[in-house]
């Protein structure tokens, strides 16, 4: 017997690794040996490896088994990929055609190609912020195929203009398939196919022929049950859950007190319909418990696990499906139909443990082997025998030889054999810049990808071109686009900033920028998420609301001319002050407003105000005059570069103006509307 004759399948579960080896009979499949071991420890974790070496170590033992039963030594493997994060993509995609000659199959590859591509395009857009698109497809179905507008079943041999296909791409990120890709190399051996562990256990449970049937098949495992629904023809949907049953585990666990192992032993018991249950707690003290006792306190747990799954379903396939088959270890939990059908709203004879009917139909075995338990091994085994006929072949990759088991292999299964990253194979667009302009949600798209450069024989091919014996493949690596740099300048087609003088103070005015508050020059970058405000402040009104200031055009003076209006235009250099006054300048930062010079005092009358709420006398002033707002203004924390709202004036609680005459006993308020009553107390100059 030959390695090269043998299909060998790895199925790497939470609990367990299941080794498989069989042979191929025209289309039946001969199962020649079977081995398992558990995990010591949690080096699997919801179907994804975390512990690689202590998994590669378990799976050697299996492969040990294996090979010494058979007097072979095993080389190349077959595998089903899981976990809890894996993602699917369901896209459409159209390309023209040469409607003068009939379409090839490199046609239909390269119609698959671009859908694959746009699928992995979608889902590194939807992926959360600061979140890597270093995903890996591993799977994918067509749900259908349409030329100029019609629907079949597939386009081989037909003429048209616009052909497009449908299908579900999977993804699992590039750590967790490079994990399996470690673990294998650990044990010298190298993937020969990767497939679904929902695809692999459909193709063993529900034959072609029932896909045409809205039935859903539900892997219960350990940590994960995985599912996959058809419908018309195809698998249509995809997904899991992270709830399987190390819950029901963890319940006996809770329930009797004991520890991982024995809570196994006691719920395969029960699966197993014993009546009465002997084990020792956690203690060490022996107990008996009655089966009937112990499923009615466990029910809560599996009727939970069974919504959870009814939820999975139906998340995918947006109604109840016309049938359910259960399959994996987990599918013998006792009543877990029964509870699937009650969420499904189902009638309970709809929802049953997959029969082993369909799988003798391509499967010889021992009637064990023909069983849910052993659904997904079989099924990776039937998946790999139906896509290639277990013979090796030869292919160029670059100048490397690479030796590919099964008649036929896509050029990206053989990239991803050659050791290229998927990175490298799809490229990626340059990452997006989202941020809120002007209230507004703004992207603003990084530059596209470069498409990888791939060749065959010296024909443009694609990555689902199948290759043949002695092909040669030339390989030049797709480029990531860049990542958009949007700066500020970018946002406006007119920036032309200047200053003006508001009230003795240089501002700025024109085209005026800020981010997340601050102000910012024209060039600084804009980053994820920021806050951009841009204005265009270029006249009176804009600037006086921008400052804070109450808008009274007729107070103010522009270069020594009245201001004719809010709307009336600001230029460079320009001179706002209040009519026949040149007011002191208020003081510019966050520090405290400097304390005025004394003023000395004539012989006029004093004035005692209150100031913001603190008594203040103000001294006759050098020319004699009476004092008005303005002056007042040197001595609160006022800096129109620091604006917290409007400036409030407030005379006796009534609004006033800047050249409103200030009385004897006033109660005078200067602040910003929006600021700290700390920052209102004046600041009184010597003497005062």
């Amino acid at each position: 017997m030959k390695a090269e004759e043998l299909v060998f399948v790895l199925d790497i579960g939470t609990r367990s690794v299941i080794g498989l080896v069989g042979k191929a009979h025209d289309d039946m499949l001969e199962v020649l040996c079977v081995e398992s071991a558990e995990h010591s420890s949690r080096a699997v974790v919801d179907g994804q490896i975390e512990d690689i070496e202590q998994t590669a170590k378990i799976a050697g033992k299996v492969k040990a088994r294996l090979e010494d039963t058979l007097g072979v030594k095993l080389r190349e493997v077959h595998v089903a990929a899981a976990g809890r994060v894996l993602r699917t993509e369901r896209v459409s995609c159209a390309v023209e055609m040469d409607s003068s000659r009939p379409i090839e199959e490199k046609d239909m590859l390269a119609l698959e190609t671009a859908a694959l591509q746009k699928a992995y395009e979608n889902l590194s857009e939807n992926l959360p912020e600061g979140t890597a698109a270093n995903f890996c497809s591993v799977g994918h179905s067509v749900v259908g195929y349409q030329l100029d507008g019609y629907s079949f079943s597939t386009l081989m041999g037909h003429r048209g203009k616009k052909a497009s296909v449908e299908l579900i791409a999977t993804f699992l990120p590039n750590e967790v398939v490079e994990s399996l890709y470690t673990a294998m190399s650990m044990l010298d051996l190298s993937i020969a196919s990767m497939t679904l562990e929902p695809i692999a256990a459909m193709n063993a449970v529900v034959p072609k022929e029932l896909h045409l049937l809205n039935i859903a098949l539900v892997d219960v495992g350990a940590g994960t049950s995985d599912i996959a629904v058809t419908d018309k023809g195809s698998i249509c949907g995809y997904t899991m859950v992270t709830v399987a049953g190390d819950e029901i585990t963890e319940c006996v666990m809770q329930e009797l007190l004991v520890d991982f192992s024995t809570a196994e032993q006691v719920k395969f018991a029960i699966g197993a319909g014993k009546n009465t249950i002997e084990y020792k707690d956690v203690l060490g003290f022996p107990y008996t418990v009655e089966r009937e006792d112990l499923l009615e306190r466990m029910l809560p747990s599996i009727e939970d696990l069974a919504r959870r799954i009814a939820e999975g379903i139906l998340s995918i396939n947006n109604e109840p499906p016309k049938a359910v088959f259960m399959v994996g270890g987990g599918s013998r939990t006792p009543d877990l139909c029964k509870f699937v059908a009650k969420a499904l709203s189902v009638d309970e004879k709809r929802v049953a443990i997959g029969s082993s009917n369909y799988m003798k139909r391509q499967i010889q075995a021992e009637e064990k082997y023909l069983s849910a338990e052993y659904a997904t091994p079989v099924g990776i085994a039937v998946t790999a025998m139906q896509s290639g006929s277990g013979e090796g072949m030869t292919v160029l990759v670059n100048g490397t030889r690479l030796h590919l088991l099964g008649a036929s292999m896509t050029v990206m299964e053989a990239l991803r054999r050659g050791g290229y990253q998927y990175g490298q194979i799809m490229g990626r667009s340059g990452k997006n810049v989202i941020f809120e302009y002007n209230g507004e949600r703004r992207i603003v798209r990084g530059s596209p990808y470069t498409l990888a450069q791939i060749q065959v024989n010296g024909a443009v091919a694609g990555l689902s071109t199948l290759l043949q014996a002695g092909d040669s493949v030339a390989f030049a690596p797709a480029c990531d686009g860049e990542d958009a740099a949007p700066r500020l300048r970018d946002l406006e087609e007119r920036w032309e900033p200047f200053e003006v003088e508001l009230f003795g103070t240089p501002v700025p005015a024109g085209t005026v920028g800020y981010i997340n508050g601050a102000s910012a020059p024209p060039d600084q970058l804009i980053q994820q998420m920021d806050n951009v405000v841009v204005k265009q402040i270029d006249t009176v009104g804009a600037l006086l609301e921008s400052m804070g200031f109450a808008k009274q055009p007729q107070e103010l003076s522009i270069n020594g001319s009245p201001c004719i209006g809010l709307g009336q235009n600001l230029f460079a250099g320009d001179v706002i002050a209040l009519k026949g006054q040149t007011p002191p300048a208020p003081p510019v930062g966050k520090t405290a407003a400097p304390a005025a010079p004394a003023m000395p005092v004539s012989g006029g009358r004093e004035l005692w105000v209150l100031f913001n709420g603190r008594e203040m006398l103000l001294p006759v002033r050098a020319d004699g005059e009476q004092y008005q707002f303005f002056h007042l203004l040197n001595y609160v924390d006022i800096d129109p570069n620091d604006p917290h709202g409007e400036i409030v004036l407030l005379r006796n609680g009534v609004p006033a103006s800047y050249l409103e005459r200030i009385q004897n006993g006033d109660q005078i308020e200067i602040r910003w509307s929006e600021e700290d009553v700390s920052r209102r107390i004046p600041h009184l100059p010597s003497g005062i």
